[in-house]
Formats: C-alpha cells, structure tokens, sequence
C-alpha cells in the first residue's frame, strides 16, 4: 500500500498538468457547491430575520386578555419555554391637550422578554426600550403635537378610569361626546424613546408602552399572551390545549379565540393542521425542496465535469496503472490509488473554493442591498456562511469529487493487465455485440461526413461533457420559464387598473365620514372617477326552503356545507345563519353604479329600507383559477322582505334588528374589491342608509360603519396590454379576451396621491387616514422581482460559465489524444482549410446534439409549469424568453467551435512526426 501511495504522489509530480485541470475543475465545483449552500443558508435566515423583525419571535397568541391569575399556570405548562407578556392598560389625562381629538395618553407596560423578542423595539428610532415601570416610550404622534417635548424629559400626569354615563368605559373604547375622567392618582414618568407608531384618534388618546414588573401583576389584571414552545412543532397542538386548561371558552365553530405566528412558523416548515393537503405541505418546505432538488442537480452536473477530467487523467497513465495490476496490484487497490489521487488533488482547492463561494456569496447580497432599499424597511441581508452552510458545501464537494474519481477507477480495475495493455492508451467499456449500423445524420460532403463520424466515434469521450452541457443548458431554461411564466401569470390574471383603481383611501377615525373632505377629494385636479363606499356586517337566519337550488344541486346542500366545517354558515335550532354585508355607496357612486347596471337611483335613495341584491356566491369545489364557478346563493325575489341582525357573530355584544327589502337582483358589483367571503350575502344601498342603521347598532359595529374607503382613477397616460381572465358574473369581462387598457404615469398617480393627501390633513390628523397608489405597489413588487432574478441570473451564468468550461476542456483534451489520427489526414493529403472545414463541422455537431437532446425536458417541464399556473401555450408564448436560449445557444456553439479553433492552431503548428510520435508511456 506505501508503494502505491508514493506512486500517486509521484504521478501527481509528474503529470502537472492534468493536476491543474483537475484541481481547476474541483475549485470551480467547490466554488459553486459553497456559494450555493451559502446563498440558500443566507435566504432561509433572512426569511427568519424578516419575519422577527416584522412579527416577532412568538410561536402562539392567547388572543382573548388573560387574567392575571393564569399567569402561573402559564409559566408551569410543560411545552411552554418563554412567556411574552403586555400589561394591563392605564389611562392619564392630558392637562393641556392640544389636540381637539386626543384628550389621554394609553399605554401599557411589558416585560424583558416581550421587549427583547417583539417588533415594537424596531420601531423605536430615537432613545431606548424602558427598563422599567417608570419608563416610558410614546408615539411619535405625542411629540409632533407637543414639539417641546423631549427625549430624557419627566412627566406627571392624573391617571384614573374613563367614564361614560357612569359607566366605565375601556381604555382602548371610542370617544364619547359626553365622557369623564375619574381621577385615581398621579404617576410619574421618564420617557427614554420615540415610537414610530401612529393609531387612530377614533381611540382618542396617544399610546406609549412601558417596562412590566410582573410581580406586581394582579389577579384580575388583563394581559396579553405570547408564547414560544419546545419544541415550536407541538404549537398548534398544545396551544387551543393550554386555552382549554385556563378555561377559555369555544365561540360557534368549536374554537378558540387564538392567533398563531404563522409567517414564522412556515418558515420552519411547521403548517396549520387544518391545511391538509400534499401540495400545502410542500409549500411550507419551499427551500429546503429547492435546496434538496438543486443539490442533487449541481452535485450531478459536477459528476459529469469532474468525471471527464478524471477520464482524461486515467487514460493518461492507464499502462502505469496495467503495469501495477500486472505486479499484484489488487482492482480494490487500484481504485483506491484513483480515489486517493481525487482526495489528495481537492485538498487546496476544498479551502480556496469554500473561501471564493464565500465572496461570491458576499459580493452577490452587496448587489442585492443596494438594489433593494426600495420596500426594505428591515436591516440589509446579512451573509450567514456558518457550519450549517460550510459542512454541506464540504460534503457535497467531497461526495462529488469521489463519484467522479470512482466512475472511472472502477472501470480500469475490472480490467486485466492484458486487456489494458491492448487499450492503446484510451479507457473504454467493455465492446457489445456490434448493432447494425445506421446512416448518420451530417453536413453535406465529405467533410461533414467525416465530422460526424468523428463525433460518432468518440461519443463515449464527449458522453460526459454533452450531458453536462446539457443539465447545464437545462437548469438555465428552467429558471428562465420559472421567471417569464411569473411575469406571464401576473400579466394575465391582474385586474386591469381601469377597473381596480389607481389610488386608495382608507379613513377610520371612530366618527361619521365628512361629506365635505370626500367632495374636495373628488374634485382634486387629475382625479377622473371615484367609488367612496362603508360596510356594516350583518348576517340573516333563515329556513332551509330559502336556501337556492344551485345550492342543493352543484353543493350538496346547505347541511352539506356546514359539514365540511370549512365555511361561515352554522345551523341551530333547524334555521341557518349567512354571513352578510350591506355597502353604502356615496350618492354619486350610488347613482353611477346604477347607471352601469341600468338601474334607476331615486327609488333607492328616496326609501331607506330598499337595497339592491348580489345573490351570488363563488363555488369553492368546483372553481379553478381559469373558470370560476359562480352560484346563487338564497331563494329571493325581488320585493321580498329580509330581516338581519348585527349579530353576526356570538361574540358581538349587540343584537339590532332590520328589516330591508331586496330590489334589483344584480349580476355584477361596483368594483371587483368588494367580493367577500363564501356564502354571504350582499346587499347595496346609498351610504346615508347604512350610516343610519349603524348609529342603532352597538358600538363595534357603529364603528365599522364609519369607516370609509375609497377607490380613485386618474387620467390615463399610456397603455398596457393583458390578457385577463375572470369570472362573467360580476366582472363584466370574458375569460381568456386579450385587452388594451389605459395605464396613467407614475407620476401622475403619485402627484394626485400627494394633492389628496394635501386635502385630507385639513379635515383628519394623522393616523386617521391612509394611502397608498398603484405606482407604489407596482415598485415594490418590481424591486423584489429584480432581487429574485439577480440571484437567478447569478446561479444560471455561473452554471454557464461551468458547463462550458467543461466542454472546453473536454474538446482541448480529446484533441490531443487525436494527434495521431490528424497526422495519418494530413499524410494523405488534407489540406488547412479542409482540417478547419472538419473541426468547424464536427464543433457544430457536438454542440448541436445536447440543445436537441435537451428538448424533450424542456417541453415536459415547460408544459407542466404551465399547467399548475394554468396559461395556455398561446398565451405563453409572448413572454417566452426567446432572446436568452438564443444568446446561450449562440454562447454554447462558440465556445465550442472556439475550443476546436484553439486546439485546431496547435494541431496546424505540428509537425506529422511530432503528432505520430507516442509519449504515453
């Protein structure tokens, strides 16, 4: 054995320059193997970072407040590792207030851990987390009111209880015009941070948190719960266990009133139990699929690269390796001589590689940071290149560098020192039976048929490189269909702007909606059409003879419905409650909308009691994405008189009655945002209606009547085609139909959105009003598109650059394992144009055969990306990344040629004794 060790270490002397190719080869596949688990690594735990930083790191939420007195019982369940506790709430009245809609400051305090593990102390952007109760950090909404105030200052305020008809009141309730303050006590306060939080003046106070003693927690004290669990997997299981065991009550559905972390918990491939379901399982294992199918990809395109390197190095010393079978050598210690060839060469190259993945990985999220400050409110993404990237990267490289020495070791050890001998130098498998020949495919000539019988020949020798150019070529269209049918899908399937809107209003500050301030709005310069609408949830109870017909025929039933437990319907008492909604649309809205469906307004507007009808449901089991289904939902006709309750839900404390009477049965609604959820009934009415049923309803639901949104459209300023798809019924389109629609500037939108906003904080304060705009969104979702096809980009050129590089090498050395037959064409008489003539030829065959033989691959995946996103091929085609498999196609047969033309100038600077001479041995 030490003889065969010194007999590698001096082949590796000797023979340097198949080292360098090899060792060139093991850097590149160590490089990539590297980059590839670092950047996969880097991606799941930003994934992490980005769902801490915006959600917090807590795995389950007792949503209802919890007293004070369960908090042992809490900290001693068995599964729960950390306990992330918000106090009860307090309220200080303000002396001075000097704003006419916030009279309170409330705030609530909250331990170490919740402070250490929550999103609030990201938003803190001048000062510090509270260490204590006496510390407190507010809304930046406090110092914009009072400017004077300062980080570091003291405050001593009056606390006590709201009150209201000598009730009291919450602290967190709505404004009463007739409220008092019970004062109880004063407190005094350092405040140590500014929050970057703004709430709503409906709640007619500014909000601070505090720091949390829990010893001086009370029994009666209300908290809020957040827990972690070990292990995180048992969350949705010990969860609704520990609300039973603290007594929490079910509602109507059977389930308890809790909240789960399920951005954070997906992202460790822990999904809800009530989504079954193969395909939603692989959904929540997204990266570590990716990661698994890539590994064995790369791990398979390296085989074949290395491989052929490796080929290459054994038919070089292949009568050393006889010669060592002939004096004893066993065939288990010559693969072993081969595979520890394949070990000692990626010694230097294993470190070098996992450094340069490393900068690659570096340089790669450089690119990506400064691309992405656009919608990043988190830290920039940090390389994590620790263990868990480097030992895969490690073993993946290892692995990779043994199958490709072993492929060919064991070959040459199932041969006899005879045998090897008689192999003139090449490695090959054992000859079959000879098949019949069959005519080959060539250019015209001679020539050409000497080119592909060439290639014939030697396909064993170019096997490894084809198929590797080949995986190489496949991966890079892969990821191109992957980004192109994405952009096809969101082309297709989005709503055109002319019917979704440009710029969106949401106003909710615990008041009537002012008339005025929505005038002003719709008069803002640029603004060409506007749809302003409320809502009040509602439900109505009925018999099961009311339920429609589609019901019973395409759904099974009602009962059928409620079984799947699934669904909002419930029965009690043998009547069904339906979800409902009833939307106000402001008078001009109102009566556009009437004018579309061919409806006219006045009857509505005059009789507060009549409502327009959309009686129709999407069918949630018979529905695609392509063809959604839609049903009737109730038996009514149009006069029929419906009563609802506000009671929606048990948990609603009113129980308001009204009567409405159905109008106008529609097929179609105002806009295709208003679609709610399954089984619920919608009713439409001016909103001077609804806001007068809502003052009768209690205050949660007077509340949600008052809240106002609105969709606007400005003027168009260019077009953008789509095809769009959507259901007949309440879109108005066909499926399928391409179309041209209007696309206003960029500009324009955000000029308009800034004017609106100018308008709005003349009659609201901040926090009572939000915006947004098309523009907007569409950046945002750009700049992420940009960052997923950087790094798509980045992985496809450098599997480019690999494979190709490969081939080039593969070419260059079977060139000069050719030397002789080149000398015997030149001997007879063949001339340098017609030997670049041959090489041209047989270059454009070899790099021909991997693009065809890839075809069918590409079809197969290309038809099933398209079936899952279900496009058609037609529809496809437009967005289809022709340029890219050209240029690579191009790329490829250049390289190819290339290596040919390097390796054809060496063989045309030769001489015929020179290239006939044999220094193999």
């Amino acid at each position: 054995m030490k003889i065969l060790r010194e007999y590698v270490w001096d082949t590796l002397c000797q023979n340097k320059r198949f080292g360098v190719v090899i060792m060139t080869a093991l850097f590149l596949m160590t490089s990539l193997m590297s980059c590839f688990c670092g950047l996969f690594y880097t991606m799941w735990t930003d994934a992490v970072v980005l769902e801490k930083w915006h959600n917090g790191n807590w795995h389950g939420e007792l949503f209802d407040d919890t007293p004070g007195k369960a908090l042992k019982q809490i900290k001693n369940y068995a599964s729960v590792s950390d306990v992330l506790i918000k106090g009860d709430w307090e309220t200080a009245k303000l002396p001075d207030a000097s704003n006419d809609r916030r009279f309170y400051l409330i705030y609530r305090g909250a331990n170490e851990e919740y402070w250490n593990s929550m999103p609030e102390k990201n938003s803190i952007t001048e000062g510090r987390i509270p260490s204590s109760e006496s510390e407190i950090v507010l809304s930046k909404q406090y110092f914009e009111d009072y400017p004077e105030t300062q980080v570091g200052d003291t405050i001593t305020l009056p606390v006590g209880q709201r009150t209201y008809n000598g009730q009291p009141c919450m602290d967190t309730e709505l404004f009463h015009e007739e409220e008092q303050f019970e004062e109880t006590g004063t407190k005094t306060y350092t405040i140590v941070g500014v929050m970057d939080a703004t709430t709503s003046s409906a709640v007619p106070a500014y909000t601070g948190m505090t720091g949390l003693n829990e010893d001086t927690i009370l029994p009666e004290d209300l908290l809020t719960v957040y827990l972690r669990f070990n292990p995180m997997r048992s969350t949705y299981r010990e969860l609704p266990a520990l609300a039973a065991a603290i007594g929490y009550e079910p509602d109507e559905y059977g389930e308890y009133t809790l909240r789960y972390n399920t951005g954070l918990l997906a992202v460790y491939g822990i999904i809800p139990p009530s989504e079954k379901g193969v395909l939603v399982y692989l959904s929540g294992q997204v990266i570590p699929l990716m990661f698994l199918l890539f590994s064995v990809l790369l791990t398979g395109v390296f085989v074949l690269v290395i491989h052929n390197a490796f080929v290459m190095s054994v038919n070089e010393k292949l009568k050393q390796l006889g010669t060592l079978a002939g004096v004893g050598a066993s065939p288990k210690q010559i693969m072993k001589t081969v595979q520890l060839e394949a070990l000692i060469l990626n010694a230097i190259p294993l470190p070098l590689g996992i450094a340069a993945g490393w900068f690659l990985d570096l340089k790669l999220f450089q690119l990506i940071n400064a691309s992405n400050d656009l919608g990043r409110e988190a830290p920039d993404i940090v390389v994590t290149f620790g263990l868990p990237a480097i030992l895969p990267a490690v073993l993946l490289s290892l692995l990779t560098a043994w199958l490709s020495a072993r492929i060919p070791a064991k070959k040459a050890a199932r041969l006899l020192p005879v045998e090897i001998l008689k192999q003139e130098g090449i490695l090959r498998q054992k000859q079959k039976k000879r098949k019949k020949e069959t005519k080959l495919w060539h250019f015209p000539g001679i020539t050409g048929e000497l080119a592909a019988n060439a290639v014939k020949a030697r396909s064993l020798s170019y096997q490894m490189a084809a198929i590797s150019l080949c995986m190489s070529f496949l991966l890079l269209t892969i990821f191109q269909y992957m980004i192109t049918i994405d952009e096809a899908n969101e082309t297709i399937f989005r709503t055109p702007p002319e019917e979704s809107g440009h710029i969106f209003l949401s106003i909710s500050d615990g008041r009537a909606p002012d008339m005025e301030a929505i005038g002003q709005l719709k008069a803002v310069t640029g603004i060409t059409r506007a749809l302003v609408q409320n809502s009040l949830p509602c439900a109505v109870w009925i018999d099961k003879t009311d339920v429609s017909d589609d019901i019973d025929t395409f759904l099974g039933g009602i009962d059928q419905i409620i079984a799947k437990k699934k669904y909002s319907p419930i029965k009690r008492d043998e009547r069904y409650r339906i979800q409902s909604v009833v939307y106000g649309l402001e008078e001009d809205s109102f009566r556009d909308y009437c004018e579309k469906i061919g409806v006219s307004p006045q009857t509505y507007l005059a009789d507060p009691s009549k409502a327009l009808v959309y009686n129709y449901t999407k069918d949630p089991e018979n529905s695609s994405r392509r063809n959604v289904l839609y049903r009737e939902l109730l038996d009514i006709r149009e006069g029929q008189e419906m009563t609802f309750t506000e009671k929606n839900m048990d948990e609603i404390e009113g129980d308001f009655e009204f009567t409405l009477t159905a109008g106008k049965l529609v097929e179609e609604l105002p806009i295709d945002s208003m679609t709610t959820s399954n089984f619920t009934l919608i009713m439409i009415m001016p909103m001077e209606h609804v806001l007068k049923l809502g003052e009768s309803c209690c205050e949660r639901r007077r509340n949600s009547a008052n809240v106002v949104n609105g969709v606007f459209w400005t003027e168009s300023g260019g077009t953008l085609h789509a095809d769009n798809t959507t259901a007949p019924i309440n879109t108005g389109r066909t499926p399928g139909r391409s179309e041209t629609f209007a696309l206003p500037e960029d500009q324009t939108i955000r000029q308009v959105t800034k004017n609106m906003d100018k308008t709005l904080s003349g009659f609201y304060g901040s926090g009572d009003y939000f915006l947004s705009n098309l523009a907007e969104k569409e950046e945002l979702k750009q700049n992420s598109q940009n960052v997923i096809n950087m790094v798509i980009t980045f992985l496809t050129v450098l599997l480019a650059v690999i494979g190709l590089s490969n081939v080039w090498a593969s070419i260059s050395g079977n060139l000069r394992q050719r030397r002789q037959e080149f000398a015997m064409l030149k001997s007879v008489g063949l001339s340098p144009r017609q030997l670049w003539k041959l090489l041209l030829l047989e270059g454009l065959t070899l790099g021909l055969k991997p693009l065809l033989y890839s075809l069918p691959v590409q079809i197969t995946v290309l038809a099933l990306l398209l079936n899952v996103t279900e496009i058609s091929l037609p529809e496809y085609l437009p967005f289809a990344p022709y340029g890219v498999l050209i240029g690579y196609t191009i790329l490829i047969l250049l390289a190819i040629t290339g290596a040919y033309a390097f390796g054809g100038m060496r063989l045309q600077r030769e001489n015929i004794i020179t290239m006939i001479k044999d220094d193999t041995l």
